[in-house]
């Protein structure tokens, strides 16, 4: 997870002050993708706290992915770059902060063990929660870094 984090900043910091500001033909500048970043490491928090997920991420009853993923950057899509890294770096370091708690066997459990009060359980539900950190942070990370490496490559 850390490795990951850490090629993402590498790569937000390599575009420079005016980077974060690059956007795409779908509307979606960098810094979006910082904050969608953050609002799904939300989401794992509240998995963990047992909250609700798309209330901790700011999208109070959705629960459809591409539903969720544009009301986030509805959202936040006239907020400064400068507070996409911010806010970031500050839901990482609190996902992080929580995830040290847990154990090898803590993260072996299911999704449903830390959701038991969820109406809308997953299907894949019993599934480790470990799985939904990885889809959540590194694999996520991976996925948008190969987004913002396009971004930026067609803008060059």
């Amino acid at each position: 997870m850390e490795q990951g984090w850490k090629k993402l900043n590498e790569l937000i910091g390599s575009l420079g002050p005016d980077g974060l500001a690059v956007r795409g033909s779908d509307g979606w500048a960098v810094k979006d993708h910082l904050f969608h970043i953050a609002a799904w490491e939300l989401s794992m928090v509240a998995l963990f706290e047992g909250g609700d997920r798309a209330l901790a991420m700011g999208v109070p009853g959705l629960d459809g992915t591409e539903e969720i993923n544009e009301a986030v950057w509805k959202a936040h899509r006239d907020e400064t770059g400068d507070a996409a890294r911010s806010h970031s770096r500050l839901v990482h370091e609190r996902l992080v902060g929580l995830l040290t708690k847990l154990s090898d066997a803590d993260l072996a459990l299911s999704y449903n063990h830390y959701q038991p009060n969820d109406p809308k359980q997953p299907p894949a539900g019993d599934r480790p929660v470990s799985d939904w950190v990885g889809g959540n942070t590194y694999e996520h990370y991976s996925e948008h870094i190969g987004w913002i490496s396009e971004l930026v490559a067609q803008r060059r």
